[in-house]
């Protein structure tokens, strides 16, 4: 019999509050539907709230709350239901609230366009401004995304103490899998595991005794099927034997299996293939990508203009030397172009041979220190992205020196070329900013950079840019 390893984090106040309070009995129902009021109450405030806001900078005062509860609750009645029908309520998207963000995202965007089409059919209250909208569909999602990660806390905190009615399974597995079928937290209790046997008559004999486990305990939810995929005979095996039990079966996919699904799936004539590699992004979404680069690039431009100037003059000031630093780096196709940044060092290196700049580093000049810090160095390359040189999102470019040193080192490297390079990447999100000291590091960073070229998506590329301006808020270790 196998119970699951309870987690020790999440004991303390908590766990002494239930030991005077009796036994809850929830269920991951009475969650999805929290999870639904709360979606419909962030929603009706994040409506109410901006409505007022507006109203009070457009007109001096805060004005009825009404017709903006009123829509609220019509969107929030609409949002709510689209999330049911995609399944975005279920258990398993509860508790790992960060697969579910691109989904969340495209309903949210679904219903901001049924609020437009409505605006535009029924021509409601003047006061139903475009102001108004757009700020009411940049909080609402942001208040949904908040309470679903408050709400996973409160329920792994429930799981751990035991509160939860967890589904009852029974675990069909083999010695290599048996041990690492269930790590962290799950939906799951284990009431018996069987593990099979190599020979024929071995597998008859345990699930003839599973099947006798199940007509004698009705409290059965599931069976769960977790083997070595490269035994697949004689896990089909298992699977057919167990077809005589009125009880949902479910294969458990290995650490192969899921390695491969989780690439893009498509049918051909009847044949199911995985897009292991994607092609550089089509024609299309090269145009969709580089019109939101140059509308931001440009914005950015105009509102940071008095700040580039202040950083120039005191690059000036400080040390003799231009105020651009001009390097040769990899962009798309493996095309060379020159890259523009503020000058942080008194040495200006663009050759075969590349120091990268550490902690410490002699060559970097105090105002080139600050400006690291705080990655200000980077932003002539606002400049590069209206140039059409890089992206606002993308693989960071290497210099040529690195470039073809880690392209001998590292077989999928080249790969990093098939989009735009980016000011900002999903590799820096992740961890990995400033200096890549070993080639085990630079492998790391390479497989982020394809995961990201694999994956580009508009919302991927929004979730980086927010990323990457929190991480500069909350974490100097460049330099």
């Amino acid at each position: 019999m196998t119970a699951l390893p309870a987690n020790p984090g999440h004991h303390g106040r908590l766990g002494a509050i239930s030991a005077r309070l009796p036994p809850l009995r929830l269920s991951y129902d009475d969650f999805g539907i929290a999870a639904m009021l709360c979606d419909a109450f962030a929603v009706v405030c994040a409506s109410a709230l901006t409505g007022s806001a507006y109203h009070w900078i457009a007109f001096g005062r805060i004005g009825s709350l009404g017709d903006y509860t009123d829509l609220g609750l019509i969107l929030a009645a609409f949002t709510a239901i689209l999330m049911k029908l995609k399944g975005l309520y279920a258990s398993d998207g509860l508790l790992s609230p960060r697969c579910q963000t691109t989904s969340i995202l495209w309903v949210w965007g679904i219903s901001v366009l049924f609020l437009l089409a409505t605006s535009f059919s029924l021509k409601p209250d003047p006061a139903l401004s475009r102001g108004w909208i757009l700020s009411f569909a940049l909080v609402a999602p942001v208040l949904m995304l908040c309470h679903r990660a408050l709400l996973q806390r409160v329920l792994v905190a429930i799981l751990d103490q035991g509160w939860l009615e967890r589904r009852n399974v029974l675990l069909v597995t083999d010695e290599k899998t048996a041990t690492a079928t269930y790590e962290g937290v799950h939906p799951y209790r284990v009431l018996r595991t069987y593990v099979l046997p190599e020979d024929p008559d071995g597998v008859h004999s345990t699930l003839a005794g599973l099947t006798t486990t199940l007509r004698g305990d009705e409290n059965v939810s599931e069976i769960h099927v977790a083997v070595d995929w490269s035994h697949w005979p004689g896990a089909k095996q298992a699977l057919s034997g167990l077809r005589t039990v009125p009880v949902p079966v479910r294969l458990i996919a290995d650490g192969n299996a899921r390695e491969i699904l989780q690439y893009r799936q498509q049918k051909l004539c009847g044949t199911v293939s995985f897009e292991l590699q994607r092609a550089p992004l089509s024609k299309a979404e090269r145009a969709a990508k580089r019109l939101i680069d140059v509308a931001l690039a440009a914005c950015g431009v105009l509102a940071l203009a008095p700040l580039l100037v202040v950083i120039s003059l005191a690059i000036r000031i400080e040390s003799p030397g231009p105020i651009l630093f001009h390097q040769r780096r990899g962009g798309f196709n493996g095309r060379a172009f020159q890259i523009l940044k503020f000058r942080t060092m008194y040495v200006l290196e663009d050759g075969k041979l590349i120091i990268q700049a550490s902690r410490d580093d002699c060559r970097v000049t105090r105002v080139g220190r600050f400006l690291r810090r705080w990655s200000l160095d980077e932003l002539p390359q606002l400049i590069n992205v209206l140039r059409g040189d890089m992206s606002l999102v993308g693989p960071r470019p290497h210099a040529l020196a690195h470039d073809a040193q880690y392209r001998a080192l590292i077989s999928d490297y080249p790969f990093r070329h098939y989009v735009k390079p980016g000011i900002t990447g999903w590799a820096q999100v992740n961890g990995f900013r400033g200096e890549t000291r070993v080639v085990a590091l630079m492998k790391q960073r390479v497989d982020l950079d394809l995961w990201y070229v694999a994956n580009w998506s508009f919302w991927l590329d929004l979730r980086i840019l927010l990323r990457t301006a929190w991480a500069i808020t909350r974490s100097h270790d460049a330099f």
